[in-house]
């Protein structure tokens, strides 16, 4: 029951960050809609922050997982996106609202940045230039940040147009 409970907290609270914004939705607030006393909510989760960092956690193991792994360009172009696509509205909260962005949540922001920043170095490629590093960025970019702004675009196909289109950027001179 603790396990149901903690899920529905965290789908409730993705909800309610995704709705009001992290920073306006409040803990009493998140209790209420899941059904359970304040005290009982801060029994599965002490902060905001905390529930914030489960909701990202995973997106953040996958994409370190596609660095671990990933070759060439593509696969690590391709990878990033199928991890944000798995956990799409997490990275929408990510990448739409910007008061997820503050002291309290400097580590989780830490850890997004510090996976952005290997995923441009591997995009780049070993020794890259400044030129092939702004490339890289803007691949990484071009691939990741439209997610948000297509949530009714099945997987796959928002998949393959975002990988052709981050390419295409790496192809340019």
């Amino acid at each position: 029951m603790s396990g149901d409970t903690r899920a529905r907290i965290l789908d409730t609270a993705l909800d309610l960050f995704s709705t009001r914004t992290y920073k306006a939705a409040s803990m009493r607030e998140i209790a209420e809609h899941v059904g359970i006393t304040k005290p009982s909510l801060y029994h599965h989760f002490r902060s905001k922050t905390e529930i914030l960092n489960s909701l990202i956690s995973p997106a953040i193991e996958q994409l370190d997982a596609v660095m671990t792994r990933a070759l060439t360009p593509e696969e690590t172009l391709s990878g990033c996106i199928e991890a944000m696509l798995k956990h799409r509205k997490a990275m929408a909260l990510l990448l739409r609202d910007v008061s997820v962005y503050s002291d309290e949540t400097a580590e989780i922001m830490a850890r997004v940045m510090g996976i952005v920043e290997r995923a441009t170095e591997l995009i780049a490629g070993p020794k890259p230039d400044w030129r092939q590093r702004v490339r890289a960025a803007q691949a990484f970019a071009a691939a990741t940040d439209p997610i948000s702004m297509f949530p009714n675009v099945p997987d796959k196909e928002l998949h393959d147009e975002l990988l052709r289109g981050a390419t295409a950027v790496l192809k340019r001179n």
